[in-house]
């Protein structure tokens, strides 16, 4: 706290609330997701990560990579005795601000700070094998909210005023985003070192043209899955079929929401700005990793609908079945990338942020889809 100017200081000390913990009361746990970000006003804390405990004193900060990526907590932390701290919850704290936007860019700059870090001082202790610790980051991922979203929970539980008008305003929106995985894949190639690491990403990205090896082919048709569906057809022509199912016509790339851009340039971003080991952290870690989960409540909600034709639903049963070899190359390579403190650093990064970035997504569906009346009317105004 004693870094940040004193106008800052002042403003966060007037919003959140003051609580009381009484030594070893647990004020967050590892895992959990939530957002808070606390301030020790008087105590101490203990930080519990994996491998250590660190002492947080006060005027310090905990929690800031939640309050930050809405990712799950990644350390336990107990009161070390008596402890007051003022706890800021996020929505709340960035209204607060939204009438100094300069205070704000001063507290997500030192938060942003604090953050890198941490995940590097963690890196550096870190005593996990590179295995392991890629292993460990994908549970992480499969942890975050962008997999665990309020909304892929009320789509599969059919709990949404209109299912129907859901899937058809995400079959809308999501092309936009999906349809541009072979130039991500293919930006993340192009960055890589290694030419067996190119090569086995090349493979993968044959693959996103419709080409499998006939063993896929067979566990395909065991869920059934007919090769006539999907051989020769790019993914992105399979989510178009299941859009023309539901009566969505294509859009041009300029008809995009800027929603949709958004998370297309921003993810675009980190693959050819960030370093390789961000790159494969975000597209392997936070990407590939997540797919047959993710897309599993999709599966549950078409099935719900009860409208649509296997084959032209097939885009999703195919990611949820055979995207595991993808995962097990894309986790190879990060491996490679974990030897060090720098790349373990950079892969989590990296996995955080396409995770954030598609947690701000299906918020922006979520609210669309719970007031459809008004997706609507704005459509029908606007054109979005």
């Amino acid at each position: 706290m004693d870094s940040l100017s004193q106008p800052l200081q002042q403003r966060l000390r007037a919003i959140g609330t003051t609580q009381q913990f009484a030594d070893g009361d647990q004020v967050m746990a590892r895992g959990e997701v939530t957002t808070q970000l606390y301030v020790v006003e008087e105590g101490e804390l203990l930080a519990q990560t994996r491998d250590a405990s660190v002492p947080v004193a006060s005027g310090e900060v905990v929690g800031e990579m939640a309050f930050l990526d809405n990712r799950p907590r990644t350390a336990t932390v107990v009161a070390s005795g008596p402890v007051r701290l003022r706890a800021i919850d996020r929505e709340p704290c960035f209204q607060a601000f939204s009438d100094q936007p300069l205070l704000l860019n001063e507290l997500i700059s030192a938060l942003s700070s604090l953050q890198r870090h941490r995940l590097q001082r963690d890196a550096e202790t870190d005593q996990r094998s590179s295995t392991q610790l890629v292993d460990d980051l994908s549970e992480a991922a499969l942890q975050h909210r962008a997999v665990r979203h309020p909304y892929l929970q009320a789509l599969a539980a059919g709990h949404l005023p209109d299912l129907r008008f859901a899937l058809e305003d995400f079959a809308r929106h999501y092309y936009g985003y999906s349809a541009h995985f072979p130039r991500y894949l293919t930006a993340l190639i192009s960055c890589l070192e290694d030419p067996d690491h190119r090569q086995a990403l090349l493979e993968n990205l044959t693959e996103e043209s419709g080409v499998y090896e006939q063993e896929e082919l067979d566990e395909l048709a065991a869920i059934g899955i007919q090769p006539e569906w999907i051989v020769g057809i790019p993914h992105p022509e399979l989510f178009q079929r299941f859009r023309r199912a539901l009566g969505v016509a294509n859009t041009a790339v300029q008809d995009d929401h800027i929603e949709v851009l958004c998370w297309r340039e921003m993810f675009l971003a980190i693959l050819t700005n960030g370093s390789p080991a961000e790159a494969v952290g975000a597209l392997g870690l936070g990407t590939e990793t997540i797919v047959q989960t993710l897309y599993q409540p999709f599966v549950t909600a078409i099935n719900g609908l009860g409208a649509i034709e296997a084959r032209d639903a097939v885009f999703f049963p195919l990611h949820t079945a055979v995207d595991d070899h993808h995962q097990a190359t894309l986790k190879q390579v990060a491996a490679a990338y974990a030897v060090d403190p720098q790349g373990r650093a950079d892969l989590a990064k990296g996995m955080v942020k396409a995770l954030s970035l598609r947690d701000a997504f299906w918020n922006w569906l979520h609210q669309r889809a719970l007031d459809p009346d008004r997706t609507r009317g704005l459509a029908a105004t606007t054109g979005l």
